[in-house]
């Protein structure tokens, strides 16, 4: 009988459980259902209570005779963090080691305390004809997978997999379709958008702002008459708000009147909450556009729970124009004649499905370390039984290893001999260190700052959004002044971003911003932002003391200590990158 397994996505209101074989295209489903999760059991991926969601767990699976015990726990948490980054092509089995050793260096937190996985988005190659290598990295904290752990423990559950949300959404997309996706993820606390090009992961980004704001919203309005975030949720998607004003019975009535206005703020507050998520995704794909150069071809998806709220379907095509697919996940599994879609279709179920396709390997460290152990212990029985007979072997082969350790002398002080124009070379090459000292002191003595002033307006030119309109430029020995004008603040927030790739700057702020509106009503942003150009001239002369052998990091006799000023340089640029993604948060 083949296996099944248990895939399970654990929200904070709604727990959704699917009951099929898993690691196929299109799983046979042999049950399919949600519950409503035991309030405060649940937050943002995290189980709080443990015994109230286990027992409703176990009544959910007992009452459908379910004794399977294999599970998939499907992580949706905004604790969650992704990074792409882009490094030297390596073979897939180096990938775990370099993004274990490099991790501190792409993620703003410590990283001690998360688990991190790789996946990759596709190969490239560079202008310098070098092959590259793009990666999504998915950091999952350690307290969480240990949560889910514990929980398995205490409900006697074998863990299977772990997987991530926005990949199990992506692997259900890639399995079943062809063309070309943009998916927009409304999920309960995140709006996930992922760029699928030629059946693989090209992009994809995470906001941790969800379709929940929406439900509270719904609930901050007494005039709806909505009780708690079950109600609001169906409120939502059986009463478009988003296209249609309500109604108002006699409006003589003063009170019917209240009512009504009411009413209508309580509709523009909604709408205002939601049109949020399609700003995000605007941004991602303004953003995808920016680091690809080139256009997307395709269709635009909506999963998640958000995307049966009524009236959202129109409201982004409405405003995103991209051909706009219809999600129908259960057309693409095999249900039983018991299950009946009525009773599912108020739910998504595609990242449970998508689950069952191919999770991502994440693993705990304690199960890390339990596997480690164990084959620590199968290699010391190995290596234990290996010098018995290795030591029963060297009693008996004495004179020959002697004889053979002469002979490898005698080689080896023969090459030493052969070897001995290599002191010839290393005395040229340090005279031509000396040579090209007096070449960088002289372009010290010449270097200005102003030499970089027409690389900055190129890119300036390159890198500002077309909305973003420039009122002054002043430039001051190694200070940058600019004044702008932008319509809102995700397009400062772009601003930044898209400044944060200029290398030459360095120290790139906003002291201040003011909003203005103009004669016509619209209002716009104005503001000035600061940087300094990098320290070139200062490189330059890392690079002379390092010649010098005044560098003591790197040391005077090897190639790392003409390497260390780079590797400076690039901790500098990574410093920079985190402070402007800092101020990005800030401004949204």
């Amino acid at each position: 009988m083949a296996k099944k397994v248990l895939s399970i996505e654990m929200g904070n209101w709604w727990t959704k459980v699917v009951l099929a074989e898993p690691y196929k295209k299109s799983p046979r489903i042999d049950d399919m259902f949600y519950f409503r999760t035991p309030e405060k059991a649940v937050d943002d991926g995290m189980i709080r209570d443990r015994d109230r969601f286990l027992t409703a767990l176990r009544e959910e699976l007992f009452h459908r005779g379910i004794r399977e015990k294999d599970v998939i726990f499907i992580i949706n948490s905004t604790k969650v963090v992704t990074r792409e980054i882009t490094i030297p092509f390596v073979k897939d089995k180096d990938l775990p080691g370099i993004v274990a050793t490099q991790a501190a260096d792409y993620f703003p937190m410590d990283v001690s305390g998360y688990t991190i996985t790789h996946q990759k988005l596709g190969e490239f190659v560079d202008d310098d004809k070098k092959k590259q290598l793009k990666l999504a990295l998915i950091a999952v904290p350690d307290g969480l997978l240990s949560n889910y752990v514990a929980l398995a423990k205490a409900g006697g559950y074998n863990i299977e997999a772990f997987e991530y949300i926005a990949n199990s959404v992506v692997s259900f997309v890639k399995t079943h379709y062809n063309v070309n996706h943009v998916v927009v993820q409304l999920e309960e606390n995140a709006t996930i958008v992922s760029v699928i090009s030629g059946k693989k992961l090209a992009f994809q980004r995470v906001v941790p702002n969800g379709y929940g704001n929406a439900l509270a919203a719904v609930l901050e309005h007494p005039v709806l008459n909505v009780e708690n975030e079950l109600e609001a949720y169906h409120f939502l998607t059986t009463h478009n708000l988003l296209y249609k004003s309500p109604k108002a019975g006699n409006l003589n009535d003063e009170d019917e009147v209240r009512r009504l206005k009411a009413l209508e703020n309580a509709y523009a507050d909604i709408r205002e909450v939601l049109s949020y998520q399609i700003r995000v995704t605007l941004t991602a794909l303004e953003y995808y556009r920016d680091q690809t150069k080139k256009e997307f071809f395709g269709v635009m998806r909506l999963v998640g729970d958000g995307s049966r709220i009524a009236g959202i379907s129109k409201f982004f095509t409405d405003e995103i124009p991209l051909e706009l697919a219809e999600e129908n996940t259960l057309a693409h599994v095999n249900l039983p004649k018991r299950i009946s879609r009525d009773d599912i279709n108020d739910v998504d179920f595609t990242s449970a499905v998508g689950a069952l396709i191919e999770p991502l390997n994440i693993k705990p460290k304690e199960m890390l370390e339990r596997e480690a152990k164990q084959s620590t212990l199968k290699v010391a029985y190995l290596a234990f039984a290996a010098s018995i007979a290795i030591s029963a072997a060297l009693v008996s082969m004495g004179t020959v290893r002697y004889w053979a350790a002469s002979q490898e002398h005698d080689r080896l002080t023969n090459r030493i001999m052969e070897l001995d124009y290599i002191q010839k070379i290393y005395d040229e090459q340090q005279a031509a260190i000396a040579r090209a000292t007096e070449y960088i002191s002289f372009d010290l003595l010449t270097y200005t700052d102003n030499e970089l002033q027409s690389a900055l307006i190129n890119s300036l030119e390159e890198q500002l959004p077309q909305s973003v309109t420039v009122t002054g430029l002043e430039i001051s020995g190694s200070n940058i002044s600019l004044n702008l004008i932008s319509p809102d603040k995700i397009t400062v927030a772009q601003m930044l971003l898209n400044l944060g790739e200029i290398p030459i700057l360095g120290s790139v702020s906003i002291p201040s911003m003011t909003e203005n509106i103009d004669e016509a009503g619209n209002i716009q942003w104005d503001y000035s932002v600061v940087a300094q150009y990098v320290g070139a001239q200062q490189l330059l002369q890392d690079i002379l003391d390092a010649a010098a052998g005044l560098d003591t990091a790197g040391g005077s006799d090897t190639a790392g200590g003409w390497m260390q000023p780079w590797a400076r340089m690039r901790q500098k640029a990574r410093t920079r990158q985190r402070e402007i993604k800092h101020i990005v948060n800030l401004i949204i």
